[in-house]
């Protein structure tokens, strides 16, 4: 009786283990449009690289810039990427330093991890944190300035944008 439970239990166990259908993905998601807009500055950080790599604390390693110059907030930077594949930037009364206007793109359209700004010769890269977050209606740009000398990563700056207008 024992083996018959043996071989009825191992031969429902070998037919009830069927790998399961793989359901569609879906249609792949257009960023491009989500990313048209006008964008606002919530907070600017600046990241030291090297206590970053040093595994120094959080207190010692990022700075807070959102407010730090009295009059001058950088919450009044907004950027407005338009659906024509031009921007224009108002830095208000911020000391932020990017292109005010000219064209944009992403580096890739299925998966965008930069956008690109350019005005005349001038090109600037900021690099896109999350595009999960693009969909929620955030954005966190990133850029990295390097050493002259040695190429080497000195600081990082974290842009945190809402977007507060579609186009």
């Amino acid at each position: 009786m024992k083996k018959i439970f043996s071989i009825l239990f191992v031969t429902l166990l070998l037919f009830s283990c069927q790998p399961d259908e793989i359901p569609p993905i879906g249609e792949a998601t257009d960023y491009i449009p989500m990313l048209t807009g006008t964008w606002k500055l919530n907070k600017f950080e600046q990241i030291d690289a090297d206590a970053e790599s040093k595994s120094f604390p959080a207190f010692a390693t990022v700075k807070d810039l959102t407010n730090v110059f009295p009059g001058h907030p950088y919450t009044d930077f907004s950027i407005t990427f338009n659906p024509d594949g031009t921007f224009t930037a108002d830095p208000g009364s911020s000391y932020m330093q990017m292109l005010t206007s000219g064209d944009w793109e992403v580096d890739d359209t299925e998966f965008p991890s930069a956008i690109i700004l350019s005005s005349g010769s001038e090109t600037q890269t900021i690099a896109l944190n999350s595009l999960a977050d693009v969909i929620l209606g955030k954005v966190e740009f990133k850029e990295e300035r390097k050493q002259a000398d040695t190429g080497k990563i000195k600081i990082k700056y974290i842009y945190s944008l809402s977007k507060t207008s579609e186009l």
